[in-house]
């Protein structure tokens, strides 16, 4: 067994270094996904089939795209708790599986699963990790009975380090994160007390070269300050599951009917000929769907967009 120690200080999907003058470990980056990764190698051969990895759904499910087809798959061999956005560990992992979007990956169908379920390796470098390996050995997730790979050294050793759902003392990180959010609200509060909440609703949808890249475009049909505010990717199939979700947490005021440009695409080296105000790292399924915005309020509006033949251009309508 050879075990790796993994790290967030860049970009999960850019960044890979190897340090293999200094020790046998590997450091793997990402300063927005994660504080730490850890990965122990296993007796097992990458094989299966290639693919994209393209999106999330229901939080912990991965959705890859092959030769054109979306595949949902869920990680074999996993044991995995229901999100709770108060458990630390609960973020990091989310978090990690959203850094895999725009990630090669190696799929091996889990025989036992009636190919819903699989295990799946990333391709960095030339180099694959097994992503349940690194949620496990993160202590992210814990190895289910005897799967077809064996993860209990990985187990093992998130285990022996109280690592995730090891630690023993989950009620100070909590009591360290309601305090901390806690703060920031009063202080927001003390200092945009006299600002309205803008109210954004989409007002164009353009999707390119079958979705390699697309253009959200957000009006505020009321002026007033949006960080806060969320734009997510909806489930086709449940309409309150989020695929994908992107936060606006830059502070600023929009006036009406003043625009947001947010460009979506999997691959952030795309050189592109017009200007965005954020880029998404995330895919919007040319064959139509939905988006959700979520305001500062609280407050939901559900947009589906479809490809109109008429206009060759999509048409967004709110369903709320």
């Amino acid at each position: 067994m050879v075990e790796k120690n993994l790290w967030s200080t860049a970009s999960l999907m850019f960044l890979f270094l190897f340090i293999s003058c200094l020790s046998p470990s590997v450091i793997l980056a990402d300063s927005w996904t994660m504080d730490e990764l850890h990965y122990v190698s296993l007796n097992a051969t990458t094989s299966g089939f290639s693919g994209l990895i393209v999106g999330t759904v229901n939080n912990f499910d991965l959705m890859i795209l092959r030769e054109g087809t979306l595949l949902r798959f869920v990680l074999a061999g996993l044991d995995i708790p229901q999100y709770d956005s108060s458990e630390l560990y609960s973020r990091r992992l989310l978090s990690f599986l959203r850094s895999t979007i725009g990630l090669q990956a190696a799929v091996q169908r889990a025989s036992s699963s009636e190919g819903t379920a699989a295990y799946i390796w990333i391709q960095l470098d030339g180099e694959s990790y097994l992503i349940q390996s690194i949620v496990v050995s993160s202590g992210l997730g814990r190895a289910v009975g005897e799967g077809e790979i064996d993860l209990s050294n990985a187990e093992e050793y998130a285990s022996k380090r109280a690592l995730g759902i090891w630690d023993e003392e989950p009620d100070v990180v909590k009591a360290t994160i309601q305090e901390d959010v806690h703060q920031a609200e009063t202080k927001e509060s003390l200092q945009n007390h006299s600002l309205l909440d803008a109210k954004l609703v989409i007002s164009e949808i353009d999707i390119f070269e079958n979705g390699e890249y697309a253009m959200i475009v957000l009006t505020a049909s009321e002026g007033g300050r949006f960080d806060g505010s969320t734009l997510s990717i909806v489930s086709r199939s449940e309409s309150r599951l989020d695929e994908d979700l992107f936060f606006f947490a830059s502070e600023g005021v929009l006036e009406m009917q003043e625009q947001l440009k947010i460009f979506v695409t999997l691959d952030r080296s795309r050189q592109v000929t017009f200007d965005y105000d954020y880029l998404w790292e995330s895919y919007l399924d040319p064959r139509g769907g939905y988006i959700r915005i979520r305001g500062r309020d609280g407050i939901e509006t559900l947009f589906e967009y479809e490809y109109d033949r008429r206009i060759s251009g999509f048409i967004v309508t709110p369903l709320d």
